[in-house]
């Protein structure tokens, strides 16, 4: 009477360890794929920064408010241009934007920042120079859609940036020259 009372108890050991670990590995497997959605999440959200407009490359890296030349606010994008061409090229005779707010267009800003950021720069083949381009917010509230193009092409991409969530920062002061030339017009061009 014993024997069969101690196997029947053995036997039902085993069960609940084999269950055990049955459960332990489908938990350890839904652990894994929720990592490999974050992976993914990730990559995704780098791709969707990451512009491929022909033969150049647009990452936006960032955004803040700036006043603008007028005392305007405007929303100022950082953007690496990549040149993935055979030739060198500047960004600005490359590449085409439009900014729009509530459906209004909002004007190029003018905003004095760091004058390595250059747009008139001519860019080597395969190389990668950081600038920034800005635009007069009609306010601070609703979103700007940005829409960049290939100046002689049909590629384009958009980005959407919500002021409400950006930092506000302060331009320089547009005296970027240490030493005046002499000529009062030569100097305020510069």
């Amino acid at each position: 009477l014993c024997v069969p009372q101690i196997l029947e108890g053995n036997m039902k050991r085993t069960k609940t360890k084999l269950l055990c670990l049955l459960l332990a590995a489908l938990m350890l497997l839904g652990l894994t794929a929720c990592g490999k959605d974050k992976e993914s999440t990730d990559k995704e959200l780098a791709d969707s920064n990451l512009l491929k407009l022909g033969d150049y490359e647009l990452l936006y890296k960032g955004a803040c408010i700036m006043e603008d030349s007028d005392g305007n606010d405007a929303v100022v994008l950082t953007l690496d241009f990549t040149n993935n061409g055979e030739d060198s090229h500047s960004y600005l005779w490359s590449i085409s934007e439009t900014a729009m707010q509530n459906g209004v267009e909002l004007a190029v800003a003018i905003v004095y920042s760091n004058p390595d950021e250059d747009q008139f720069t001519d860019v080597a083949p395969g190389v990668t120079l950081e600038i920034r381009t800005a635009f007069v917010l009609a306010n601070t509230t609703s979103k700007v859609e940005v829409t960049f193009e290939e100046a002689f092409g049909d590629k384009n991409g958009k980005i959407t940036v919500d002021p409400s969530t950006l930092s506000r920062e302060s331009a320089g002061s547009g005296t970027a020259q240490s030493s005046g030339t002499g000529d009062a017009l030569l100097d305020w061009w510069n």
